[in-house]
């Protein structure tokens, strides 16, 4: 079975409830997950789990939650070789807004610049098309489930 470990940035909570869920869905099939949503370097860094799935938010112009902004600045600076991480990413936002997703897609390529690897492409979650994004992220958790066998 794998281990995923969340980390979240979250300010309304949607990122925060979508992490939530997909942890459950994958407890519920027999593997571990974990959901920090208050993540330093050392937990993405350090950690040993098969995959490490971000799910953010975004807020303002494109921004990252307040919650997750440190994590991303400390990564950003410091620039840890991230080649032993398999990733996964969930944003949400709003479309309407110019930088529709944008905290998502700033994660994305600072994980790929650093050498992880994403296991599947980001879930990219409308709030003005998918208002509860609780079916898209167990269609998204399905697929998931589907690439442990080849990370073993």
């Amino acid at each position: 079975m794998a281990s995923v470990l969340f980390l979240v940035g979250s300010t309304y909570g949607n990122a925060q409830q979508a992490a939530e869920d997909a942890a459950d869905l994958l407890v519920k099939s027999g593997h571990s997950a974990s959901v920090n949503d208050r993540a330093e370097l050392d937990d993405l860094v350090l950690s040993d789990a098969d995959v490490v799935v971000i799910c953010t938010a975004t807020i303002g112009e494109g921004d990252i939650p307040d919650n997750l902004l440190s994590l991303y600045e400390d990564v950003f600076d410091q620039r840890p070789r991230l080649d032993h991480i398999n990733y996964g990413l969930i944003a949400l936002g709003d479309s309407s807004y110019e930088e529709f997703a944008g905290a998502g897609y700033l994660f994305k390529n600072l994980m790929q610049t650093l050498g992880a690897k994403a296991v599947l492409p980001m879930l990219v979650i409308d709030a003005i098309e998918t208002p509860d994004p609780e079916e898209a992220v167990a269609e998204w958790v399905a697929l998931l489930e589907n690439t442990f066998d080849e990370l073993a």
